[in-house]
């Protein structure tokens, strides 16, 4: 593994401005996103299938907020015992065709990093991605909803 990238199970992430449960947090919801086994047809009924598992283990969340004009993360939800601090969780779909560029993908996420109310990003996806540990200093984590389906 490249030295200064984590592996999707680390509990070990560096702390994120926020909540200091803001890791922790990330590593369960990471564990609960990776050993679900969601409908991949889609990217709707994929983000539909989140959608029931974070409500179905008790995890209040928004859809689609709104960050600004070009940043609508697909789920927001609210860190612990942090005041206006988000996880921002985006769903990413390889599909038939290919699927989202991987530049593009991070540059998403690189955008969410730069408003102050998220505290953490997910990517939530079937893509095979490597992810800095962290961007401008936010805690970044990779939930494969493909191993749902190994287990």
């Amino acid at each position: 593994m490249h030295q200064g990238f984590r592996s999707v199970m680390t509990e070990t992430a560096p702390s994120g401005p926020g909540c200091p449960d803001t890791p922790s947090f990330c590593a369960t919801l990471v564990r609960l996103l990776s050993r679900t086994r969601v409908d991949l047809s889609t990217e709707k009924v994929m983000q539909s299938g989140i959608g029931v598992a974070l409500a179905s283990a008790g995890i209040p969340f928004e859809r689609e907020h709104r960050l600004s004009a070009e940043d609508i993360p697909d789920f927001l939800i609210p860190c612990p015992r942090a005041l206006a601090q988000w996880i921002a969780v985006e769903c990413k779909l390889k599909g038939r065709g290919g699927g989202p560029r991987k530049i593009d993908v991070y540059r998403q996420i690189e955008r969410y990093t730069r408003h102050p109310e998220v505290a953490a990003i997910i990517l939530a996806s079937n893509l095979t991605m490597g992810l800095p540990a962290e961007i401008r200093g936010k805690p970044v984590y990779a939930a494969s909803l493909s191993k749902g389906w190994l287990l």
